[in-house]
């Protein structure tokens, strides 16, 4: 008798659907994981209002945490039980970026189902262990967001005593946040919401910063930070105008990440010499390595960043459509499914 599972589809823009599908089956190398929580990210949300196109029908969910229940046959280091988080991209290995220590780039990645489902397999190299057993699995499931805010972070090159603007506090710029106080900055934080503002004093912020229509953002800055501008900045929300303001609160030598994604595309129209007599760097980043994501991991186990605080909705598998809308609405802050929970 084959063994099911329930599993939630995207199947159309706007539009998911609950299926009961055979449990996967395993190649010799790969794990399956009975998946515990699994977040709703930035892309999946995109992905859902079609802003993104993805090839449909899917299963969306890549943020999560769970047990395992099987391995292949090649998998000896593992075993049954073990508490996991799974990256659900995999990389060739062998592209130029792959072979740059760019496979966060890889040109011929392979995007695995999600992990909206009650189970999910991700070959053994995309596996990895929570080691603390204090470490609860709601917070295992932040390391894929929180590995790409530490590779954001670190092309930063913050160095002790700067300051660091991040302008928005959603669950990713909360965690912008506390990693550049791991590298010791002085951090400010922007954002519409006072309660946002609220909670990232409570994690450690220095400074907030209440945003509004016509405020004047570097003269903020200047105010809180002794008359001088961000060393470096973070614009952790989808809007282009923003990135040119955050730009003009920006210090002599500053740099800037534009680290969210902006759809649709909206140009930046910014004045050159800001750029060229300021000094300034404007980069990006996406997504993470491996190496980045053992590192969010460690970062969550030992409690230096913390995720727990930031989940404002948990809610049942089966209402996965109703979490993406919240998300859509800008409601709350982390959604996060709960599909097997803490205790499977």
């Amino acid at each position: 008798m084959v063994k099911t599972m329930q599993s939630m589809w995207l199947v159309a823009p706007n539009a998911i659907e609950s299926k009961e599908v055979p449990i996967y089956d395993l190649e010799p190398d790969e794990v399956l994981i009975k998946v515990a929580y699994c977040g709703i990210c930035p892309w999946d949300l995109r992905a859902y209002l079609g802003k993104k196109k993805v090839p449909l029908p899917r299963i969306l969910g890549h943020e999560i945490a769970g047990t395992v229940v099987e391995v292949g046959q090649k998998v000896r280091d593992l075993a049954i039980g073990q508490r996991v988080v799974g990256d659900f991209i995999v990389k060739c290995g062998y592209c130029d970026n792959c072979r740059e220590d760019r496979s966060n780039l890889c040109t011929n990645p392979t995007y695995l189902p999600g992990g909206f489902a009650e189970y999910a397999k991700c070959p053994r190299k995309n596996i990895h262990l929570i080691r603390s057993q204090g470490t609860s699995m709601k917070a295992a499931a932040f390391t894929e967001p929180l590995a790409t805010v530490y590779r954001g972070q670190c092309k930063l090159h913050l160095k002790p005593g700067e300051t660091e603007l991040v302008v928005g506090a959603g669950p990713i710029g909360q965690m912008h946040a506390q990693v550049a106080r791991y590298f010791g900055a002085k951090v400010i934080v922007a954002d519409l919401l006072q309660e946002r503002l609220d909670l990232a004093l409570e994690l450690g912020a220095d400074a907030v910063i209440r945003s509004s229509s016509g405020l004047d953002l570097a003269k903020a800055v200047k105010e809180v930070n002794q008359g001088k501008g961000a060393d470096a900045a973070v614009v952790a929300v989808q809007s282009a105008p923003l990135v040119v303001e955050t730009a003009k609160a920006l210090a002599v030598g500053g740099r800037l990440n534009i680290f969210a994604g902006i759809y649709p595309v909206d140009p930046l129209i910014i004045d050159p010499n800001l750029i060229h007599y300021q000094e300034l760097t404007i980069l990006g980043s996406a997504d993470s390595t491996g190496n980045e994501f053992h590192q969010a991991l460690n970062f969550i186990e030992t409690g230096r960043v913390k995720v727990e605080k930031l989940i404002s909705h948990l809610l049942p598998l089966e209402k996965l459509q109703e979490g993406l809308d919240i998300v859509a609405a800008y409601q709350g802050m982390k959604v996060m499914m709960e599909v097997g929970g803490e205790n499977q």
